[in-house]
């Protein structure tokens, strides 16, 4: 093949304003990502949603009427790409100390950078799991309204965690009183935490059930949100017509929250043979996102992580891509993430 194009017209098409009109596309070459097979001389018809609607041989496929189907005869067509775990209004440089200094603003902007940069690289679709200021949900109105240039996005808004835990700010001292704003400790607040935050545009609920790599004084392995508050966060989004999406790196927590509901595990680093078959009994999805390791390691020091997130990693990564492997051969349930962002 003389040239790849990665879904980079799919992918436009994918974030098409409703007012679109219908088209299609030739490709010299279209992989089937269902059989498996690079197939030859297609052609793709979407409707003017952005819903692909046929897809066929070039001799063998009637085009709507009036429709000239734009020449790629020379790219291959990819199926368009779905990350299930992005943060698209940070950025990777904005670490420890130095993200005091970015505002929500700030992070909006980055964010309509990213969601460009994203879609270009073959993504049609992500899930955007946190965010301040709501942030997140500004930016998948721009994109829905065509304003701004990005694949479809689910957002969650400001993640729901413990008073000092992963999704609390733990980088300033006592006397700023400084809480993120999606801390909520025992059931009831934690309920009302996720009423508001749906009330606030939110597609989706992101839980902090256990600590963390970056966040500053915790451990990964250590529960933070009990059973108890993770069963009514879910009780109540699910409620909401809302899935939850759980950070969880630590044995406990991952067990925790796959028994109290949630929709899907994040990171499941220290995931266990138990934690695995649970998750396979209850439809669970485990999303692994094992190239983190590779960057914290190599760039986390100059893109401003602390000392004490680096040797966090160092213990972290290995086993976690261990029991990505175990989880994959186990059977359960995988989705693609990379916690981009970050």
């Amino acid at each position: 093949m003389n040239k790849l194009l990665s879904l980079l017209l799919l992918a436009a098409i994918g974030a098409l304003p409703a007012c679109a009109q219908s088209g299609a596309v030739r490709c010299g070459k279209l992989f089937d990502a269902r059989s498996g097979r690079m197939l030859s001389d297609q052609v793709v018809i979407f409707d003017a949603s952005g819903v692909i609607t046929a897809a066929g041989t070039a001799a063998g496929t009637t085009l709507p009427q009036g429709v000239k189907p734009l020449d790629l005869s020379s790219a291959t067509c990819l199926p368009g790409l779905i990350d299930v775990h992005t943060h698209l209004t940070a950025d990777p440089t904005d670490n420890g100390y130095q993200g005091l200094g970015i505002s929500v603003p700030s992070e909006t902007v980055t964010g309509v950078k990213n969601a460009r940069l994203t879609l270009r690289a073959g993504f049609t679709t992500v899930r955007n799991v946190g965010a301040r200021g709501y942030s997140d949900v500004a930016i998948r109105d721009g994109i829905n309204s065509g304003d701004v240039e990005g694949p479809r996005m689910q957002v969650s808004g400001a993640p729901l965690g413990i008073t000092g835990g992963h999704c609390d700010n733990n980088l300033l001292p006592a006397e700023f009183h400084y809480k993120e704003e999606g801390v909520a400790d025992g059931p009831w607040a934690a309920r009302a935490r996720v009423r508001e935050t749906v009330k606030y545009g939110a597609d989706l609920i992101k839980i902090c059930a256990s600590g963390g790599v970056l966040s500053k004084g915790d451990q990964p392995g250590t529960a933070q949100y009990t059973f108890e508050e993770i069963e009514a966060i879910v009780e109540e989004a699910h409620k909401l017509g809302r899935k939850v999406a759980a950070h969880a790196h630590g044995t406990q927590s991952i067990k925790d929250a796959i028994r109290a509901g949630v929709d899907s595990i994040e990171h499941a680093s220290l995931i266990d043979d138990e934690g695995i078959a649970l998750a396979k009994k209850h439809g669970t999805f485990l999303v692994f996102d094992i190239y983190n390791d590779d960057y914290i390691l190599q760039q986390g020091e100059k893109a401003g992580m602390l000392p004490e997130s680096i040797e966090k990693e160092k213990k972290l990564g290995r086993l976690q891509r261990e029991n990505f492997r175990r989880a994959v051969q186990g059977g359960a349930r995988m989705a693609f993430g990379t916690d981009s962002g970050v």
